[in-house]
Order: structure tokens, then C-alpha cells, then sequence
């Protein structure tokens, strides 16, 4: 009888180590076929949206360029004034010089702008020019080579990058009037706080490149002013937006506003390599559940499960938030916002507040960006503890921040009230704390807010409209915040 039993024992132990073996070598031969197609569509949709926030923080450094260009535009005297007219009063051609020139210094004052001036075609400037520019053109002629480069694209505004062979600095042309050009450009080296590139994707390479696949900024700092390679522009084809597999490597394209596009490439052997890595681990985990205990593969099966769900989790929040202030970041904001006025409840009243630390540039440059990327969290704490639950906060980039409201009142002036409430609450914490801190430094905020209307279909024109009220208050004595007042979309208070 005991026999017996043990030789059914045995018979059960060995038929069962034989179906989880037979079991185990299933599931190694299908997550064998399909851990290749798994780790590539994670790799390509990450790589994608780290593409894609890339492109968007190219086209808000190129749109704050042309901003700032198209501000010389709003004083007609400034417009007008011709310095080859030799008729006009010198005293007064001399008054409006100087006017212009401190317009432009005013506009350049927060950016770190090599060249920002006005050339007319007596080639006389005015404004400020880097030391490479004034040696391109020490004999004369820069008038007319500008001019030259806008015919050939567009007058009335074109990026240019290679401007005689020079491949540092990216410059913005435009025209002032019928004998006068805006120049303004910046070192590609700039472009370097904008790409910025998640862990998992250490060891992506990263490309800006015109409509003639030449390369304007690279973290390989030795392309830079070369040609993309011919394979991946082989690869690429037409793409313009989206990604392609090559023998070597994940490319991934996203096209900016004026053309150009972010090109990230990944090697597949790091692709390969975390793959690799993650059978060898498969694999261990299911030896040992074989070679142990049916429990003990349970439970790491758990802990597995606990695991991707948090590695998931946690690429969410990254692409969701801002990894240094926490707060959501600049895209998944402007979606949410854009979500909560498609479905304004009835009842409440939606608002957009931006703002921007004054004379944070001082910061940086006097403390270091260590302590400048303190002060920005110190302050991201301050909104947190000021707007409550019905406030939406983010990091829109660089120094600026957004707060969306939707507050349970039924009318825009008592929101109004209550609204400035609460940005006088912010400006007490913050002059009893940033404000002291750094006082030498004179720290401070600016504001714009906006409220969002019956007739307001997207989050973009709400977005405009504080962002004209926050530049009003950059312009004026600083330290300022204005809330608009709706009147057929014109007026604002300042608060």
C-alpha cells in the first residue's frame, strides 16, 4: 500500500514538474515572440512623446523670437523713422534712435539674444550686435545681404542658420519697413535646456534640422552645421511627423511650426540590450518557480505585476508633470484645459491665470540655475498652498506658470473678487518669503488672467488674452497682476 502510494506520489510529482515545465517552455517560446514587438512599441511610443514635447518647446522659444520682433512694431514713430533721411532734424532723428534702441533692449532684456537689432539699408544699426556678426560684415554690405536672404525666402519674416559659414548662432530676419531689417539670433547652444531627454532614453540622439536636412542643434555637439545622414533621410522619406524602423535604429520625426523638425534616433542594440535584460529575468523567475515552490511563483508573479504596473504609473506621471516642480506640465495642461471648457458646467466660472517670476534671469546668473530651479519649486509651492481644489496648476516652461479655475460661482464679478483674493494672499506669502529671501535680487511676479466665455471654443484664445495682460504688466513696474474685464473682448483691470 505504501508503495503504492509513494509510486502515485511520484507518478503526481513528475507529472506535474512535467506540465510546468511543459507550461514554463510555452510561455519562454511566446514572451520570446513577442517581447521584441512589445519593447519596440513602448520604446516608439516613448520616444514619441518625448518628440512631440520637444517639438512644442522649439516652437515656444521660435514664437517668443518672433514675438519680441513683432513688439518693434507697435510704435509708428519707431516704424517710420528713416536714418537716411537727410532732411529730417538730426536732434530729433537722434531722439528717436535712442528711443528704439531702448525699446530693444527692454525686449531683450529676459532673453539671452547675441544679435537683436535694426539694420537699415545705409547699413547704420541700431540695437546690439555680437562680435561674429559686426567681423562678417566689418567692410559693409550687411543690408543688402540680408535683404538678399529674405528675397530669396520669405520678407516678410525667415529663420536662416549657416549665415557665412557661421553654424553657432540661428538667426531670425524680418522686415521692418522698405529700408530697414530686423535681425535677432541666439546661440544654438540655447537650444539645449530644450531638449531635454527622459532616463529611459539615455543614449538617444537628438537632431534639429532645416527643410535641407541640415542639422541646427545636436547633443552631439560634433554634427552640429552637418547634414543629416543620408540612410536616415533615406529612412525618413517624406515623413513628416510619426517614427520608422530601420536595421539600426528607431527614428522618430516631429515637424515644427516654421518647418523644422526634432529627429530622435534610438539604437536598436539598447532596445535589444533591455530586452535581453528583461528575458534573462522571465526566465530566472520561472526556473525558480519551477525549482521551488508553485507559491512562490505566485507571489512573484504578483510582485511582477506590481511592478510593470508601476513602471506604467510612473511613465504616466512623467508625461503628465512637470519633473521638477511636480505640477502637470505645459501639454497635458493646455489638454486638460481645453476639456474642462468643452464641458463648462453651468454654475461656475472658468479662469486662466499665467505667471511669470520677474528678474528670475538674476537669479541664475548671480546664485547659479541650481538655485534658480530651488526658487522656482519654492514658488510652485506657494500657488499649491494659495489655490485650492478648484484650481488647476502647471509649469508652462522656463519661469512661467499656469492656474486654471473653476470655481463655484455663478457670476463673473463676485469671481472677480474672489479671485483677487486670492492673488493677494499669493503676493503676501510670496514677498514674506521669495521676496525676502531675495530682495537684492528684486524677485518678483507678474500676472495676466483671463476668464473663459460662452464664446470661447478652445483654451488658445483665453490663453492669448492673459498672456497680453501678464506682457503688460512685464512692461509696466513689474510685480503687477491684471485681470480682464470682458466687454466685447476688450478691457482689462489691474488689480
Amino acid at each position: 500500500m505504501d508503495n503504492e502510494l509513494k509510486k502515485t506520489q511520484l507518478r503526481t510529482i513528475i507529472l506535474f514538474s512535467t506540465l510546468i515545465l511543459v507550461i514554463t517552455l510555452y510561455i519562454i517560446l511566446l514572451l520570446t515572440g513577442r517581447s521584441n514587438i512589445f519593447m519596440r512599441e513602448n520604446a516608439a511610443s516613448l520616444v514619441s512623446a518625448s518628440n512631440r514635447q520637444m517639438e512644442l518647446n522649439i516652437d515656444s522659444y521660435l514664437n517668443k523670437v518672433q514675438k519680441a520682433s513683432a513688439l518693434l512694431f507697435s510704435s509708428n514713430t519707431n516704424y517710420t523713422y528713416d536714418s537716411s533721411d537727410k532732411n529730417a532734424d538730426p536732434y530729433t532723428q537722434l531722439q528717436i534712435s535712442n528711443q528704439i534702441n531702448d525699446d530693444i533692449t527692454d525686449l531683450s532684456l529676459l532673453d539671452n539674444y547675441a544679435d537683436f537689432a535694426i539694420i537699415y539699408q545705409n547699413d547704420e544699426v541700431i540695437g546690439s550686435l555680437s562680435k561674429i556678426t559686426k567681423n562678417m560684415y566689418a567692410n559693409g554690405g550687411m543690408y543688402d545681404a540680408f535683404y538678399s536672404i529674405l528675397k530669396q525666402n520669405d520678407e516678410r519674416g525667415t529663420w536662416y542658420f549657416g549665415l557665412n559659414g557661421d553654424t553657432e548662432h540661428i538667426y531670425f530676419f524680418e522686415r521692418f519697413n522698405s529700408y530697414s531689417i530686423i535681425l535677432i539670433s541666439f546661440y544654438s547652444r540655447e537650444l539645449k535646456s530644450v531638449f531635454q531627454i527622459p532616463e529611459q532614453l539615455n543614449g538617444m540622439e537628438v537632431s534639429l534640422v532645416n527643410e535641407e536636412n541640415q542639422i541646427l542643434y545636436s547633443n552631439d555637439s560634433d554634427k552640429i552645421g552637418a547634414k543629416l545622414s543620408a540612410a536616415t533621410v533615406s529612412y525618413l522619406g517624406k515623413l513628416r511627423n510619426g517614427s520608422v524602423m530601420s536595421d539600426t535604429a528607431l527614428i522618430t520625426t516631429d515637424e515644427c511650426s516654421n518647418g523644422w523638425r526634432v529627429v530622435c534616433t534610438v539604437p536598436l542594440r539598447l532596445i535589444i540590450q533591455d530586452n535581453t535584460r528583461f528575458m534573462e529575468s522571465t526566465i530566472l523567475v520561472i526556473l525558480i518557480v519551477v525549482a521551488v515552490i508553485l507559491i512562490f511563483g505566485i507571489i512573484e508573479t504578483s510582485r511582477i505585476n506590481v511592478s510593470a504596473n508601476h513602471y506604467v504609473d510612473s511613465l504616466q506621471q512623467e508625461a503628465q508633470h512637470d519633473r521638477m516642480t511636480g505640477l502637470y506640465n505645459s501639454e497635458e495642461f493646455h489638454r486638460m484645459a481645453n476639456r474642462f471648457i468643452k464641458e463648462m458646467p453651468s454654475g461656475r466660472t472658468m479662469s486662466f491665470s499665467i505667471f511669470d517670476l520677474d528678474n528670475f534671469k538674476s537669479i541664475n546668473d548671480q546664485h547659479g540655475h541650481l538655485e534658480g530651479d530651488t526658487v522656482l519649486r519654492r514658488f510652485s509651492t506657494l500657488l499649491s498652498d494659495t489655490f485650492g481644489s478648484e484650481f488647476t496648476l502647471a509649469r508652462l516652461g522656463g519661469d512661467e506658470f499656469g492656474v486654471f479655475g473653476c470655481m463655484d460661482i455663478p457670476d463673473e464679478e463676485s469671481s472677480r473678487v474672489e479671485l483677487a483674493n486670492y492673488l493677494d494672499a499669493l503676493r503676501t506669502r510670496f514677498n514674506e518669503t521669495l521676496g525676502t529671501d531675495y530682495s537684492t535680487d528684486s524677485l518678483s511676479f507678474c500676472s495676466g488672467t483671463s476668464f473663459v466665455h460662452e464664446d470661447d471654443q478652445d483654451f488658445e484664445k483665453v490663453f492669448q488674452r492673459a498672456d497680453k495682460l501678464l506682457y503688460k504688466g512685464k512692461k509696466s513696474d513689474k510685480a503687477q497682476d491684471y485681470i480682464d474685464e470682458y466687454m466685447d473682448g476688450k478691457g482689462s483691470d489691474e488689480i
